[in-house]
């Protein structure tokens, strides 16, 4: 009778946790069977039972290899499974980015791209990932994503757990992957196996998996129209004057004034008992009082997200000094943006200059201050720009276009301001290099590809837009162009050239 044997228990640590699997000698070759993972369950424990019960079977000769998969099995041992070079190669993603924990937002998306390969590719060494592989997976999502609209059409749709950091969880439906999202994936598993075929990890030719992607749909950018700019503006002041509280100016109205409390009350917005404790001294003795809860800027944030174009990012990342009024431009810093080509100045044209010198009066900011500040002083979150901000904005601009029998807008994201700024520049004949700059990019033809969408210059839009720009359109060009800045400008000055009024088309290419 031969020696017993008893296998080697091992463990790899991969992004997911551990993986375990059972390594042994069978028939004079190393076999290797992989058993799990943490994300499946298995602990220590579980695997030892499981190599104990595996390695019984293996000792009274009833285990075979299964004889698809006996290669495979035994390939692992010198070829790195696709689960462990894809966590190696996110951990090195990780380190130089110089986010270790991998809280941004690029690192989270790769992370949630290979979480949707891992279980079909995981096990499989890299020299085995192949096409087939691919298209299996691509069936595998589309018959999920017809799944999970079915049981949304019958009232019943799917639904999953999440658990937040701090524990809670919630029940959320069960998204389908979108044809773009497939090919996303599928692309990070290539860059993935280019990144071992570079460092000698894969012996052979790195397969074209993005080819079993199914045809994606072009996306819908979305972007605002010249009467829809100026319906968010309106509905930017409307909500500021609901929330106002009182001013210095206010204050000393009511007090200088033999009105009733009741009639200042609404004039200015506030209840009477307020109007009554500031004349009795009970408020605004010395310092001015803390402003209300909601009473925080809108229309300075949209105006400039819509005439300067920056990202949400950067603009929730600006210091004071960086609204460069003196000299008529938003600096855009490298540590504010995300790429090089982000670090640039953007000239303003004089309507937004005229609102950045009121903002700055009313929240004067130090050099490591923020620009654009929450009630508390403390710097602004992208998402609370589009949850507490802009949302509410889109809606009371929506009951304004109703009003004027209107087309509603219905989307309004941080970027959709920025891509109706692009449109602007391409209106204002702002030569494509140059909006390249204005907005960040490396490529001109993105610029235009995507950015530049077709505004609607009807009868009254280019009086609209240039009472938004607080110029004409020949003046915007200029200023855009760095010719001239926006203080320069005479009060009252003619357009230097013929302006064109006929909507701007742009090549409708992919990005």
């Amino acid at each position: 009778m031969g020696r017993r044997r008893s296998g080697t228990l091992r463990r790899q640590r991969t992004e997911q946790g551990i993986s375990y699997g059972v390594a042994f000698s069978y028939r004079n070759q190393q076999v290797y069977v992989h058993l799990g993972g943490e994300w499946d369950g298995w602990d220590d424990e579980r695997a030892a039972e499981e190599q104990r019960f595996l390695m019984e079977k293996v000792n009274r000769g009833e285990w075979t290899p299964p004889p698809a998969e006996s290669e495979l099995d035994m390939a692992i041992e010198a070829t790195p499974t696709f689960q462990v070079e894809a966590s190696e190669w996110l951990h090195r993603r990780k380190v130089r980015a110089g986010d270790p924990e991998g809280a941004s937002k690029t690192i989270r998306d790769l992370e949630w791209r290979l979480s949707v390969v891992i279980n079909r590719f995981g096990p499989v060494p890299i020299d085995r990932i192949d096409f087939g592989l691919a298209d299996e997976l691509v069936v595998e999502l589309c018959e999920e994503r017809a799944a999970l609209e079915r049981a949304t059409a019958e009232g019943a749709p799917l639904m999953r757990t999440v658990s937040t950091r701090s524990g809670r969880s919630y029940q959320a439906r069960r998204r389908a992957v979108s044809n773009g999202s497939i090919r996303k994936v599928l692309d990070t598993a290539e860059r993935v196996l280019r990144d071992a075929k570079r460092r000698g990890v894969l012996a052979t030719e790195v397969p074209a998996l993005k080819a079993a992607a199914p045809k994606s749909e072009r996306p819908r950018r979305s972007f605002l129209e010249i009467e829809q700019i100026a319906a968010v503006l309106r509905a930017a002041d409307l909500i500021e004057a609901d929330h106002r509280g009182l001013t210095l100016e206010s204050v000393e109205l009511i007090r200088s004034s033999t009105r009733s409390a009741l009639s200042l009350a609404r004039e200015l917005g506030v209840s009477d008992t307020l109007v009554r404790k500031v004349r009795r001294g009970e408020l605004w003795n010395g310092e001015p009082e803390a402003r209300n809860r909601n009473d925080v800027p809108r229309r300075v944030i949209v105006e400039t997200l819509v005439l300067a174009g920056p990202r949400i990012s950067e603009l929730c990342g600006l210091d004071g000094p960086y609204l460069d009024l003196a000299g008529g431009r938003v600096r855009i810093p490298r540590s504010a943006t995300k790429t090089d080509a982000g670090e640039r100045s953007i000239p303003i044209v004089p309507a937004l200059h005229r609102r950045l010198g009121e903002h700055r009066k009313q929240y004067p900011s130090g050099p490591s201050e923020p620009a654009f500040p929450t009630r508390n002083r403390t710097r602004q979150d992208p998402d609370n720009v589009r949850a507490r901000i802009l949302a509410p904005i889109r809606i009371r601009a929506n009951e304004l276009l109703d009003t004027d029998g209107r087309l509603p807008i219905s989307q309004m994201t941080p970027h959709s301001l920025r891509r109706s700024f692009a449109s602007i520049l391409a209106v204002c004949d702002v030569p494509p290099r140059r909006a390249m700059y204005l907005m960040g990019h490396t490529d001109a033809t993105l610029t235009l590809a995507v950015y530049q969408q077709v505004l609607d210059m009807g009868k009254g839009s280019v009086e609209t837009l240039e009472e938004l720009l607080g110029c004409t359109l020949a003046e915007a060009r200029a200023i855009y162009n760095g010719d001239v800045s926006s203080g320069e400008l005479p009060a009252h000055a003619a357009p230097p050239g013929p302006v064109r009024t006929r909507s701007v088309r742009v090549r409708d290419a992919a990005p």
